[in-house]
């Protein structure tokens, strides 16, 4: 069952414009007491081109930019903290390749607090979850794979830019069953910008197949497990189709992951 969040306001505001173009109780009550007529209902929205995914998984990217200024807002994050690095316009979708994806990627003040907010709108978008307790993001068990530093440094390396706002476009179908140590790159792997990727396509998620849409690693972070070598763990994201369930984890020096994909930054 798809998740719902919905203000009192918005309540209203759906209700009084259902009155305002016909709606009348006996049309409220006849869609509240039929599964079969609602669902068609709602299915009919599908048939506008505002409802429309493209390439059936991923929003637009006017749908995305609001949707992560409302989810801002739920979590009291001020927009206006934000600078944007490159373009404020967004780049097209590839109408020819599927598993290219826009992505409005962010850092907040730490890269732990950027990879726990992304994550936890990508739960938000799913039916169920789940995460390994050795998959960590505080100072000490998380870092940009960029960040070459001692390992009992504070706090995030110098490449860690806060309170940033960027579109990028991501090649999700890369590498798959490939070692992302071995095709990893600072300047090409994405890394927290694929939590955001979960999170503002959540129909990407839940189309996982293993056959044309992968799971994947996130390239460009790099972690340490408990009793594990440190700076040595690749997070992952992974569906399990049968539970609908979304899936966070790591894997020391990454391994070929099982149908996972190594996604890379394109231009």
């Amino acid at each position: 069952m798809a998740s719902l969040r919905i203000e009192l306001g918005q309540a209203l505001e759906f209700f009084g414009r259902f009155a305002r173009f016909g709606g009348d109780e006996v049309k409220l009550k006849k869609l509240l007491g039929n599964d079969t007529l609602m669902e068609a209902w709602v299915k009919r929205l599908d048939e506008f081109p505002e409802f429309k995914l493209v390439h059936g998984v991923f929003n637009t990217t006017v749908d995305v930019l609001a949707a992560f200024k409302a989810r801002c807002a739920e979590k009291d994050i001020d927009f206006g903290k934000f600078s944007w690095v490159g373009s404020e316009q967004a780049p097209e979708f590839d109408p020819n390749d599927p598993e290219t994806v826009v992505v409005l990627d962010a850092t907040l003040d730490t890269l732990q607090n950027t990879f726990e907010f992304a994550w936890e709108w990508t739960v938000d978008g799913q039916d169920d979850k789940w995460r390994w307790n050795g998959m960590l993001s505080d100072q000490k068990k998380l870092r940009l794979l960029s960040d070459d530093r001692k390992d009992d440094a504070e706090g995030d390396g110098p490449e860690f830019k806060p309170w940033t706002l960027s579109w990028r476009r991501i090649k999700l179908n890369v590498g798959v069953n490939k070692n992302p140590v071995d095709l990893r790159n600072p300047k090409s792997s994405p890394g927290c910008a694929l939590l955001f990727m979960s999170a503002e396509h959540p129909a990407r998620i839940k189309a996982t197949d293993y056959k044309t849409r992968f799971g994947f690693w996130l390239p460009g972070l790099k972690c340490t497990a408990p009793g594990e070598d440190a700076w040595q763990g690749v997070p992952c994201v992974g569906f399990v189709r049968d539970d609908r369930q979304v899936g966070l984890s790591s894997r020391p020096r990454g391994g070929s992951g099982g149908s996972l994909s190594v996604p890379s930054f394109r231009e």
